[in-house]
């Protein structure tokens, strides 16, 4: 899995889906702001798994020159 800072990864569960944005990546651990604003870090792997198993999708930012 390729993410970098500004980079979006919707995580759909069930009937749930939420956006995060990915502020910054500190060694094994990804800091993301929530659709709300809220703030959070998560073990890198974490998301790895959560990405192999189907729930994350990453969205590169859209570049406007």
């Amino acid at each position: 899995m390729d993410i970098h800072s500004g980079d979006t990864l919707v995580f759909a569960v069930d009937n749930m889906t939420k956006r995060w944005r990915i502020s910054k990546i500190d060694s094994k651990v990804v800091k993301i702001f929530e659709e709300d604003g809220s703030y959070r870090q998560m073990p890198y792997t974490y998301l790895i798994e959560m990405y192999e198993r189907g729930y994350i999708k990453v969205e590169a930012p859209v570049m406007a020159w």
